[in-house]
Order: structure tokens, then sequence, then C-alpha cells
């Protein structure tokens, strides 16, 4: 290619262009690393597991009274947010949820309560761990357990959870017993078999 085609004024362009382009790709390198993706796989998983339970909660229900409305109904878990609606009444001034989802922006996951008509988020709670978002979940939740309803020792995850609660006491002190029968034994063998001194052996000098 001729140098004749790249004139002064080209290259004074393609140096405008370059420059542009660096700050342009910088910028954005810096948006993607201050903006990772906020983890919530735990949150959802969680919240999915709860909700296939026979778990009851208090809430206000169509007709504006209370209800004992079981989680299947009163949760949903939607593209990384989940709701907890703890009044549903046709009065669009006295409904509400409980919200969780994750911010980008903030980098926290956020837990926050959306009531009334065009309501206005409220935080409860913010944080980018997702055990302890969790454990406040879990907290909120417990307050309002219909316990009438939600009998735990029914609950086929808890059933769960109890058989391998009982397997791992039981691989505990199977592993227990190992290790004072290796002792009993060890006793055994040094009482019945002690270690013979050591003679020290007599130098005969020459005569």
């Amino acid at each position: 290619m001729s140098k004749k085609n790249i004139t002064p004024a080209l290259r004074y362009f393609f140096k405008k262009l370059e420059r542009k382009s660096d700050e342009i790709y910088q910028a954005e390198n810096s948006k993607n690393v201050q903006s990772h993706e906020v983890p919530f796989d735990e949150v959802e998983r969680f919240a999915r597991a709860i909700m296939t339970q026979n778990i009851f909660i208090h809430t206000v229900g169509i007709n504006g009274k209370h209800e004992s409305t079981i989680l299947t109904k009163a949760m949903f878990s939607i593209n990384k947010v989940v709701r907890l609606y703890y009044s549903t009444t046709l009065d669009e001034n006295d409904q509400g949820y409980i919200r969780i989802r994750p911010d980008s922006e903030q980098q926290l996951i956020l837990v926050e309560r959306l009531h009334g008509y065009r309501p206005m988020p409220e935080l409860l709670y913010a944080s980018l761990d997702e055990c302890h978002v969790i454990r406040f979940f879990i907290s909120w939740l417990i307050r309002r357990i219909d316990w009438d309803k939600t009998k735990v020792n029914h609950l086929d995850l808890y059933k769960e959870f109890a058989e391998i609660e009982r397997k791992e006491v039981e691989e505990e002190i199977a592993a227990q017993e190992a290790i004072k029968q290796e002792a009993e034994l060890k006793n055994a063998i040094k009482k019945h078999f002690p270690d013979k001194k050591k003679v020290p052996t007599k130098v005969i000098t020459g005569q």
C-alpha cells in the first residue's frame, strides 16, 4: 500500500479513533470489574426447597381477614428474585410482600418489603453473604409460621435431614469406638509383651 494513501488528515483521524477506542474499552472493562455477578444460587436453592414443603404462614387473605397460607401459594422464585406474599387482600393499599434479589450495582443481596399501591421498596437487610441473607430470611419466616398446621416431623425434607443426622451420629460413635478398641489393644500388647530391656554388653579387656 502506498504511503500516499495515508494523508496527514487520515493519520490524525486514525490517531483520534485509536484514542477514543481505548477510552471506551477501558471504561467497559472497569464497569465489568465493578459489576461482578452477585452470588444468589444458594438463596434460590433454599427458597425453592422450602416451597415444596407443607409449611404454612400467617397471612392476610383476599377478604382482608387472617389466613393460614401454604408457602407453595405465597412464595415465588423467578429470574433471581424471591417473593413471599404476607398479604394478598383485594385492597391494593394493604397488599404486601418480601422481595429478595441481587443488586449488581450495589454488589449486594437486598431484602426488601413492598407494601401498598405502587409500593416503594423498604430495605430490611442487605449483605453480599448468601448465608447471612438466608439467616435473616429464616428469622423473618419463623416468626410467621402457623404452628397449628405446620408439623415439623411431617415435612419430607426434615425426614431426610433427621436421617442424615442419625447416620452422622452413628458414624461418629463407630469412629470413637474404633479408636477406643485400638487403644485397648495397644495397652494389652504392652501389658503382655513388654519391651525387653537392652542388657549392656560386657566389655572383655585383653589380659
